[in-house]
């Protein structure tokens, strides 16, 4: 039988092997005074006596300070204890959170908020959570130099032990590759590793009779023949890179009525640019020199508009505190005027999702919400095919899945990634998925690292 508790590990000096707690915290987890014990790290060990300590809070433990370094456990952090059935006593849990760091002012761009909140939610929930790269692992100590964010004293690097879950949000990249394999290799579970390209998804989601009528028809860009041949069926194309993201490098290509072509296209910075010419050899040669292939050409999809604006549906699938997969919530993404995207990046807006439904599609409320019900439904079915598609690397924990309609109210799936954000939801005032949003990766981390069940739901008085 488990059995585990809340406590804070406080150092004192010359303390040995004993690890002295209150009476009733030994009662809780099943243990007697004098009794030896392993207490554990996701790697290490230590041979250790328990004692009762006198009056005081029940949630304190005392530890020697040398063996608290040695095993790399931070003083008066809120951690769990965890009594396995095989008796052992494990402390934890540690959540690694795996990203390049960039320099001292946002050390991790955009996300160096939300890592901030992952913290401190963390903290609530009695675990403790960090920020690392391949270079910060120190193999020989089975320790990690991670960076962690203190109230008062901002970014603050320490030792940690090794995760007992990792949670992927960085780039994909030999080493880090190389140090996923070594931590699988001691039991450390992984979680939102990138799931495959475009092109890998949409293959996937043909081979299911129920997801194949929302996937557009998909072509690899590998020579110009390529393009004419889709241009001649459609008229207008999209072209974008298999492995490209937040609006970025997508061409928009039409055939014009002189028999060239016009084309437009996003920078780096969504900025759209235009042009024509007459030879469609010189587009392909500039797209193929690129990186990011494989390119894909996709027929033209007259997307709904709201205000004259194109906007499609983001919906964010997460797994719970139970390992299940949940909506946290649904947006809609509305590009800005003129716009051939409608990513946030590139200068949309964000709004709840039924209120453009019923303005831009002569809805009533109650088919707003039976459209949104059914794009959430496929969200889940795409969720649960990529998970099991990607399990040999680990568990994929979160998706941004999305959705377009078209003008006759069809639906079609145009992407999911592991790389999420969650801007959307406070933009459009979804306060509540807003804060799911950031508490589920760890609700589900702590699912993983086996030390789940005490004060599940503490973060959401925290947020």
């Amino acid at each position: 039988m488990e059995r585990s508790a809340c406590a804070a590990l406080h150092p004192r000096a010359g303390a040995g092997r004993v690890v002295q707690m209150a009476p009733a915290l030994l009662e809780r987890l099943g243990l007697y005074p004098g009794q030896s014990i392993q207490l554990c790290t996701q790697v290490q060990r230590a041979l250790v006596r328990v004692e009762a300590a006198g009056p005081g809070p029940e949630d304190k433990v005392y530890m020697d300070s040398f063996l608290m370094q040695r095993m790399h456990l931070p003083a008066r952090w809120p951690l769990r204890l965890r009594r396995s059935a095989d008796g052992r006593l494990h402390v934890g849990p540690f959540v690694g959170i795996l990203c390049h760091r960039s320099g001292p002012g946002s050390p991790y761009g955009p996300q160096t908020t939300f890592f901030r909140r992952l913290i401190r939610i963390g903290r609530h929930l009695n675990m403790a959570v960090y920020v690392f790269g391949p270079g910060d692992v120190l193999r020989p100590l089975s320790a990690v130099a991670g960076w962690t964010w203190l109230d008062g004293r901002g970014w603050v690097r320490r030792l940690f032990p090794l995760p007992h879950v990792l949670y992927d949000r960085g780039y994909v990249t030999t080493p880090v590759l190389r140090l996923q394999r070594w931590l699988r290799g001691r039991g450390v579970q992984q979680f939102n590793s990138l799931v495959g390209s475009k092109w890998w998804v949409y293959r996937l989601m043909r081979r299911f009779p129920d997801l194949a009528p929302y996937i557009p028809e998909t072509r690899v860009l590998r020579s110009t023949a390529d393009l004419s041949a889709m241009l001649r069926r459609y008229g207008t194309v999209y072209v974008k890179a298999a492995g490209g993201g937040k609006g970025i490098g997508i061409w928009v290509i039409s055939v014009d009525r002189r028999g060239g072509y016009t084309y437009r296209y996003t920078d780096a910075q969504a900025r759209i640019h235009r042009g024509r010419t007459a030879h469609l050899g010189a587009i392909v040669q500039h797209l193929l020199l690129r990186p990011r292939q494989p390119w894909l050409i996709q027929p033209r999809i007259d997307l709904a508009r709201w205000r004259g604006r194109i906007f499609d549906v983001r919906v964010l699938v997460q797994r719970d505190g139970s390992g299940n997969w949940q909506i946290t919530g649904t947006g809609a993404r509305i590009g800005r005027p003129g716009s051939i995207v409608s990513n946030l990046y590139g200068g949309g807006e964000a709004w709840p999702l039924e209120p453009v439904l019923m303005e831009s599609l002569a809805m009533t409320d109650a088919q707003a919400v039976a459209l949104r019900r059914r794009i959430e439904h496929i969200a889940l079915r795409v969720a649960h095919e990529i998970d099991v598609a990607c399990r040999r690397t680990g568990y994929v924990g979160e998706l941004g899945i999305d959705i377009a309609i078209d003008r006759s109210g069809r639906l079609w799936f145009f992407e999911a990634n592991s790389r999420t954000g969650r801007n959307l939801f406070r933009q459009a005032g979804l306060y509540d998925a807003s804060r799911l949003a950031d508490q589920r990766p760890l609700e589900f981390a702590l699912h993983l690292s086996g030390f789940g069940g005490e004060r599940a739901g503490a973060a959401a008085a925290f947020a």
